[in-house]
């Protein structure tokens, strides 16, 4: 992959660059990017979800840039366990609005895991060991 990337008449800028200064914000960046121009699957069949996942993107964004790491983490594992006792109690009754929390639920999930891949599983299930 060069510089930039052609994917079905849309350009997405990829920015060549070392790795070492690769950062999360850059894996979120392309993550809103692809969302955006998913050529792989009918995005109309997934608008609610992706406008969800967008939301989490930009909300964890602003985050990345105020916040230090345990804080960041406290604030999206609570969102995350307020989430599924929402969808335990079915409290999201309208399924374009239960689309939208998955996709926010989603979003947020796959940057936790870029982080530690431990945030791919249910902490309820599988509690984090305690650290000394």
């Amino acid at each position: 992959m060069g510089e930039r990337e052609r994917i079905e008449g849309k350009v997405i800028v990829m920015k060549n660059r070392n790795l070492t200064h690769f950062t999360l914000m850059d894996i979120v960046e392309r993550k809103i990017q692809f969302t955006k121009t998913n050529p792989i699957s009918n995005q109309n069949d997934f608008e609610n979800s992706d406008k969800g996942e967008l939301a989490a993107y930009r909300e964890m964004m602003h985050d990345m840039k105020e916040m230090k790491e345990d804080e960041f983490l406290e604030k999206y594992l609570r969102l995350l366990k307020t989430l599924a006792q929402k969808f335990d109690n079915n409290e999201f009754q309208d399924m374009h609005e239960q689309e939208t929390m998955t996709g926010y639920n989603n979003g947020i999930v796959a940057v936790l895991k870029c982080i530690d891949p431990i945030y791919e599983f249910d902490l309820e299930e599988h509690p984090l060991p305690d650290i000394e």
